[in-house]
């Protein structure tokens, strides 16, 4: 199936749409549910107030991206790293830090 040039809105339900390719394409607004994205390649990808729930991004990497204000919250973060930091190394030498300063 091709989609060219449309500006059409979408309804995908029960459907298998592996191995597909989207390209210069607007989807501000839509919403993903029980969606696979395994092994899916993301790149050059504006997802600016996303928001991402009960996801599973074990074993996902990220490079080059900006996550500036980015909030992480009720996450299991068990071996992820940072520029080749162990997140937990991270925590705990802030712990750490802000103990030995009083606050």
């Amino acid at each position: 199936m091709e989609v060219h040039d449309k500006r059409d809105v979408l309804d995908v339900r029960n459907a298998i749409v592996a191995n597909s390719s989207f390209d210069d394409v607007n989807m501000s607004n839509t919403q993903f549910h029980n969606v696979n994205l395994s092994a899916a390649r993301i790149r050059r990808t504006n997802l600016t107030n996303a928001k991402v729930e009960d996801a599973n991004l074990s074993n996902t990497f990220f490079t080059n991206v900006n996550m500036s204000n980015v909030k992480i919250e009720n996450a299991e973060v068990a071996g992820m790293m940072i520029n080749g930091i162990s997140f937990g190394d991270l925590i705990q030498a802030y712990e750490t830090a802000k103990t030995a300063g009083g606050n």
